[in-house]
């Protein structure tokens, strides 16, 4: 079977839902371990040293944690190549949250909402700039 146009082109979209899926997930995920009161309960009582070391280390875990969650996730659902997005995903969110696009997204509705769009948008777009059958053009 050949690969007409269309086929390439639906090829990528799925690859792109569905990298926009995982990144929004995971963002939730993250979201209701924060507003659950776990952070919370975990620096309940921390002195300033041990509040930048969670900081120092609890962050770079979180990012890490992320991309092993997100890589899994994405190879089941049959996405190809996956490390590309779940390095550029986390990448780009932070330049967009570095650059206020969440704040210019405001009206979408509260702060979790938005940042759940964000990062939805983008691992999309890390998903379709790093598309094999894009790249072949």
């Amino acid at each position: 079977m050949t690969d007409t146009p269309g086929r390439i082109a639906l090829r990528i979209l799925l690859r792109v839902v569905l990298a926009a899926a995982v990144g929004a997930a995971l963002l939730l995920l993250w979201v209701s371990v924060f507003t659950e009161g776990t952070l919370d309960r975990a620096l309940e009582g921390t002195s300033m040293g041990e509040f930048l070391l969670i900081v120092v280390v609890g962050l770079p875990l979180a990012l890490v944690s992320s991309v092993l969650l997100a890589g899994p996730v994405l190879w089941l659902l049959r996405v190809r190549p996956v490390w590309p997005i779940v390095l550029l995903g986390p990448l780009l969110f932070g330049l967009a949250q570095w650059f206020g696009v969440h704040d210019k997204l405001s009206w979408l509705g509260d702060r979790w909402t938005v940042l759940a769009v964000l990062a939805a948008l983008a691992y999309a777009v890390a998903a379709l700039i790093t598309s094999p059958a894009a790249l072949k053009r």
